[in-house]
């Protein structure tokens, strides 16, 4: 069954990103010596979601997707950045508002979690564009039914 990029889970997809944005967010934000088990467990859940929403896409669905989630990927950043380090006084002084102590955390949190996802799907795409892809047969089980060279 063909499944558009609309067409998904939405629940699903949403709830996955917001697993790795808050395990992004509570290994930058937490000053605990213990912050890195829990936060690498909830990003693995989350990017663990995000893969099993496209894991019985096929090889092209799977590169447009990638492409997709770098678009959001960059988009989502930009505002980070501009909030981050902004180049000149114009930008200083519109990003000053933003500046408050809980609006970098977020906007770095859903940034750093889009970016996750979307290495994440490539890393699928990579797979599934050379013959590994769960659910079908290896490339040597492919080449071993074919029979070889005789």
């Amino acid at each position: 069954m063909k499944r558009s990029f609309a067409s998904r889970p939405s629940l699903v997809l949403v709830g996955a990103v917001a697993l790795v944005a808050v395990g992004v967010a509570s290994n930058i934000g937490l000053d605990s010596p213990y912050r890195l088990f829990p936060s690498l467990l909830l990003m693995a859940l989350g990017v663990a979601g995000v893969a099993t929403q496209v894991r019985d896409d096929s090889v092209a669905q799977l590169r447009l997707t990638a492409k997709r989630w770098w678009v959001v990927a960059f988009v989502a950043f930009l505002p980070y950045a501009l909030v981050a380090a902004p180049e000149s006084d114009s930008a200083a002084a519109v990003t000053d508002g933003l500046a408050a102590p809980p609006i970098p955390l977020i906007l770095e949190s859903i940034s750093g979690a889009v970016v996750c996802c979307a290495v994440a799907v490539t890393v699928l795409y990579g797979f599934a564009s050379y013959g590994v892809h769960p659910g079908r047969p290896s490339p040597e089980e492919r080449v071993l039914a074919d029979g070889g060279d005789d």
